[in-house]
């Protein structure tokens, strides 16, 4: 089994900035202590991103395991836009229309390129047990799409399943669900 876990929510998020490496807001730290008590699982294996909120989150929710900080579970690289305000403008028309070129414009991350990697990581897991990753939404949803054979324009289509603090499940690469705070939703 493998857990895919969006860190909890972040300066960024909360500040609507694309990116950076921010920490945790205080709402965060609650949410992400409220969370570690609806864990009913415990991981052979934790990987994390190196990005604070992500380190952060995977403490709280796993208090007495060793991490394994991971460069390929890392947060999508938005490249101009990094660590800028999000706002209505081309970069987020694409975003949210055709995910797929977002590199053309921002000069940052290759979705696909990012998306096949870490699977090819999560293969490399595998091996020893069951796996919990916490990383981040842009990275989960393009390897939901690419594990299901999709477009990664179709990645916005996904966005509301998997808000700050959901947990996806992958029981294999062939059948997903995603648990969050409101129930489970399947794909």
């Amino acid at each position: 089994m493998i857990y895919l876990i969006r860190h909890m929510q972040s300066e960024a998020n909360l500040r609507r900035i694309w990116g950076g490496d921010y920490p945790l807001t205080e709402k965060g730290v609650n949410d992400a202590q409220k969370l570690k008590e609806q864990i009913d699982f415990q991981p052979d294996v934790l990987v994390v991103s190196p990005l604070i909120r992500a380190q952060q989150t995977a403490k709280i929710l796993f208090p007495e395991m060793p991490a394994t900080i991971d460069k390929d579970f890392r947060e999508i690289h938005f490249g101009d836009y990094e660590d800028t305000p999000m706002q209505d403008d081309e970069f987020s028309k694409i975003y949210k229309t055709a995910t797929s070129h977002l590199h053309e414009i921002s000069h940052g991350d290759v979705l696909k390129e990012r998306a096949d990697r870490a699977i090819i990581k999560l293969l490399d897991y595998l091996p020893y047990g069951e796996v919990a990753v916490v990383c981040h939404d842009t990275l989960v949803r393009s390897i939901i799409c690419r594990l299901k054979g999709e477009s990664l324009d179709n990645m916005p289509k996904y966005k509301p399943l998997f808000p700050n603090g959901s947990i996806l499940s992958l029981k294999s690469f062939g059948e997903m669900e995603i648990t969050n705070n409101n129930g489970t939703l399947c794909l």
